[in-house]
């Protein structure tokens, strides 16, 4: 699959949160300086460094690594950790259309980084958009680290994903979240898109519609807890390995139990999201009497969202036959909301 980005850095360990926020516009190669230079496929939109230019070593390798790239006008942010005016002078020599800190606060980036690609200006949904993927970069990655999760950004990106249900336009959201190569945030930003767009098809106020929206937004919060590889796998996952995938439910609610900061409701969501009303799903095997309408409504938009998404080893489902295996679980889904969840998927 053609790059969109990619990212020249020399900490690629530190450097997964950046790359999977230069996800949000399609697949990004990385190219670790500390390896030997080799051909590479050239990408479509932008070029990124995150490189130490106070090492000349450093310098030259971004120099030599960039130079095809930038003959033929494709734009080159570098990313400065010292913002000293040699480093700023070293980035201009070494090609740079723009010069950004380094540990800008996600939302920051993203928006920097979207004038860099169209400086027209973006739309208020594509808006919507960015700032609801920079709110779900900064809580994956402090879940993953052990850190508190941060309150305000995703609150941020609860009310980002709200406001663009309002346009109505889910085909647009949804085409959107596709071209996100990075698997969690994809999914993530698709149950959230769908739930947001279902709470305000069925009337809910606006507090109603915060909490179930921030149920969808943390759901999945578990899964940074799970090893990339079993996330990330094309194939069929063995024993052992579903056998991890499986904890994430327990593990997200004892996350968001522990912190404290969230409602009762979206904290049973990320415990409950894979139970079923017949008592078949996991992880307590609850019944339909103790599976509340938040946590019914995030199970039919997670399964849902599952079954559609895009990726590179397998084509998504078309709408009408996504529908129609959630139609087909039977007693497992809650049979009224799944009419009207087909009357917003499935207008007309």
């Amino acid at each position: 699959m053609p790059i969109a980005v990619l990212l020249i850095t020399d900490r690629p360990e530190e450097s997964q949160k950046l790359e999977r926020l230069l996800s949000l516009w399609g697949p990004c190669g990385v190219v670790d300086l500390h390896r030997p230079a080799k051909g590479g496929p050239m990408p479509a939109r932008l070029l990124v460094s995150d490189v130490d230019l106070s090492n000349r070593v450093a310098v030259e390798a971004v120099r030599d690594r960039v130079a095809a790239h930038r003959r033929k006008g494709m734009p080159f942010l570098c990313l400065l950790r010292d913002q000293s005016p040699r480093l700023t002078i070293q980035a201009n020599a070494i090609g740079a259309s723009a010069i950004l800190p380094a540990g800008l606060p996600a939302k920051t980036l993203l928006d920097e980084i979207g004038r860099i690609l169209n400086p027209g200006g973006y739309g208020a949904i594509q808006q919507n958009f960015i700032a609801a993927s920079a709110g779900m970069a900064d809580m994956l990655s402090a879940a993953a680290e052990g850190r508190a999760l941060p309150v305000a950004a995703i609150e941020g990106s609860v009310e980002a994903i709200n406001r663009a249900a309002d346009d109505r336009d889910l085909g647009a959201w949804l085409e959107m979240v596709w071209n996100h190569d990075d698997a969690t945030y994809q999914h993530c930003l698709l149950v959230a898109g769908l739930v947001a767009a279902f709470a305000r098809e069925l009337g809910f106020p606006e507090e109603a519609r915060k909490q179930v929206t921030s149920a969808a937004v943390l759901h999945d919060i578990g899964k940074a807890r799970v090893p990339l590889a079993i996330l990330h796998k094309a194939g069929k996952l063995t024993t052992e390995e579903l056998a991890i995938m499986r904890e994430h439910p327990q593990i997200g609610y004892e996350m968001l139990l522990r912190q404290g900061a969230f409602a009762r409701e979206v904290v049973e969501a990320a415990r409950s999201h894979h139970e079923y009303l017949d008592g078949t799903g996991y992880p307590q095997g609850l019944k339909a009497h103790e599976i509340s309408d938040v946590v019914r409504m995030v199970t039919i938009c997670d399964i849902y969202a599952a079954l559609i998404e895009r990726r590179p080893y397998k084509a998504p489902m078309a709408p009408q036959e996504a529908y129609a295996m959630l139609a087909g679980m039977g007693a497992k889904l809650d049979g009224d909301l799944l009419r009207a969840f087909r009357a917003m998927v499935l207008p007309g």
